[in-house]
C-alpha cells in the first residue's frame, strides 16, 4: 500500500506554516479516515517525513524543505479548504495513474 503525508503544516524555523488560519484548532482526521482506505496515510508531516513513500501538498503553499527528496502530488488548496475528499482523491489517483 502507498504510503502519502498530507503536509498541510510545517515547521518554518521560528513559526509553523499551514493553509488553516489556526493549524492547532484544525483536526484533520477525517481527511486521514476517508484516505485510510486506499492508502497508508500520514497527516503529521514534521514527525513521519522519513516513513512515507510520497507527499501531497495543496498548491499553493508555503515553501518547505523536502529533507527526503520525496515526490510531491499537488493538490489545489481550495480542496482541502472545502474538504472535497473525492476531487483531492481523483488528483491522487490521477497522479499515479500517470506516474
Amino acid at each position: 500500500m502507498k504510503k502519502i503525508c498530507f503536509v498541510l503544516t510545517v515547521s518554518t524555523g521560528i513559526n509553523y506554516g499551514s493553509i488553516f488560519a489556526n493549524p492547532r484548532v484544525r483536526n484533520n482526521e477525517d481527511l486521514k479516515d476517508y484516505f485510510s482506505k486506499d492508502y497508508n496515510v500520514s497527516i503529521n508531516y514534521i514527525r513521519d517525513k522519513d516513513s512515507v513513500d510520497y507527499l501531497v501538498v495543496p498548491n499553493p503553499f508555503t515553501p518547505f524543505d523536502n529533507e527526503n527528496n520525496l515526490p510531491i502530488i499537488q493538490v489545489p488548496a481550495k480542496l482541502f479548504m472545502t474538504n472535497d475528499f473525492e476531487e483531492i482523491k481523483n488528483h491522487i489517483d490521477n497522479y499515479f495513474a500517470t506516474n
